[in-house]
């Protein structure tokens, strides 16, 4: 069976802003040393970060049923709100989700800072590639010794978690 222009379409449209996502972050932002780690923190693991996701998802499959049932501006709004969900959240002063509050997780930049919008944006978008590869980026966080995902690498983000 043959790739057809539809297929190549519609993974274009779906991958397209993950890979520019990639290409910006690479590009844009600096490579800087990771700051030592806080003694009252630790790295937030694949489990704790994993069932901190889970309660967001809950989270987005209520809001993505009501949306749902608007025809047409429900759905467009859906498409959106996912990336908002995480981007506006990641990017403000509270530093984490509603799922990762719960946890005590926070996500900070390799100088511990806040992460901006835009990096936010290109964390979110960057998780697809990692998703798309057998889930390896995600798996990544595992057995990586700051517990980053490949989206985490690209982006220079890090999981913060109390002790």
């Amino acid at each position: 069976m043959s790739i057809g222009f539809w297929q190549i379409g519609i993974l274009l449209l779906l991958l397209g802003p993950s890979f520019i996502s990639l290409i910006l972050s690479l590009i844009l932002i600096k490579k800087k040393n990771y700051k030592k780690l806080p003694l009252n923190k630790i790295y937030a693991g694949f489990w704790h970060r994993l069932l901190a996701y889970i309660i967001d998802f809950i989270i987005l499959v209520v809001v993505y049923f009501v949306l749902g049932m608007i025809p047409v501006i429900g759905w467009i709004i859906g498409i959106f709100f996912g990336w908002l969900y995480f981007a506006i959240q990641h990017s403000s002063t509270k530093k984490s989700t509603i799922g990762m509050r719960a946890l005590d997780i926070t996500i900070v930049d390799e100088n511990h800072n806040k992460i901006g919008f835009w990096r936010a944006t290109a964390n979110y978008f960057i998780v697809a590639i990692s998703i798309v590869f057998i889930f390896i980026g995600l798996l990544m966080i595992a057995f990586t010794s700051r517990k980053q995902g490949f989206h985490n690498i690209i982006t220079r983000t890090i999981h913060l978690k109390d002790k």
